[in-house]
């Protein structure tokens, strides 16, 4: 086993039992994590190990859109490089976001670890952190990538073979509100516009809060923020979207109980980064 995985196997827990006794059988492209306390096996197929063989669970609209092919093939050609310049009202390239997420991130590229692209989609967030680490020469460190779409996670990987990232990376097929990761054993965790999807935000920011180190972790998030009435209304009946006003965004992320170390708002945009 390479010494990515190694990083990897100790910080998982089977999602059936909460047992840590999981063991790769096979390799990072084809096999299967085992359980060895209740027996639960979750296959690895390309690159992608699935913390979800029996189904997905309930999905909003929003959600639904996301296992879709043409949306995982268009996704970041047609709309993620232009969404922050869209809801900020100003320019606002991928450079200039990547840059933000980066500088965020920075304290915890002191030491190897695990680091978290939550609810990835194409691996966005992740293929810069992944570059970040190989840069640095970061042997034992990891990128995990989770998503509820494996079309969107098959998408992440491709991009990240083209880009030569995606050996300081691997993908898990699973619920961001009840992910396989042991407490605290995450150093960053990067969700970029996940948050207004999410079924229940609040239940997956808790979850974020028990993966993440304390005090040395970092969390970035990039939100929208309250559209008009009519707009909001129009969104959410139809794709099962929630939006956040400044004010309430902070509430929550606190009620969740992560401490806020920065707020920044563009427009509809709104970027915060936290610790736990």
């Amino acid at each position: 086993m390479d010494t990515r995985l190694a990083t990897l196997l100790p910080r998982l827990r089977c999602p059936v039992c909460a047992s840590v006794s999981l063991t790769l059988q096979g390799d990072r492209r084809e096999g299967a994590f085992a359980c060895g306390q209740c027996s639960a096996h979750f296959p690895v197929r390309d690159g992608v190990a699935d913390f979800l063989p029996n189904g997905n669970p309930a999905l909003t609209f929003a959600q639904l859109t996301g296992q879709w092919q043409l949306t995982a093939t268009v996704y970041e050609r047609l709309w993620r490089t232009r969404a922050l310049s869209l809801l900020s009202g100003e320019n606002f390239p991928p450079e200039r976001e990547i840059g933000l997420l980066l500088d965020a991130l920075e304290p915890t590229f002191t030491e190897d670890g695990l680091w978290l692209d939550a609810a990835c989609s194409t691996s966005y967030y992740g293929r810069p952190i992944a570059r970040q680490l190989l840069e640095r020469g970061r042997d034992a460190s990891l990128v995990v990538g989770i998503d509820l779409s494996r079309r969107m996670l098959e998408e992440a990987r491709a991009y990240a073979v083209r880009e030569g990232v995606a050996e300081a990376m691997f993908w898990l097929r699973a619920d961001m509100s009840a992910t396989p990761l042991n407490d605290a054993t995450v150093l960053g965790i990067a969700c970029g516009g996940s948050l207004n999807e999410y079924r229940d935000a609040r239940s997956v920011l808790r979850e974020g809060r028990r993966v993440l180190r304390p005090e040395v972790g970092r969390y970035f998030i990039m939100n929208q923020l309250d559209p008009p009435l009519v707009i909001r209304a129009a969104l959410s009946a139809m794709g099962g979207l929630t939006f956040f006003t400044r004010q309430l965004l902070n509430d929550t992320l606190e009620t969740a109980g992560l401490r806020i170390l920065s707020a920044a708002d563009y427009g509809k945009l709104a970027i915060t980064v936290l610790t736990a």
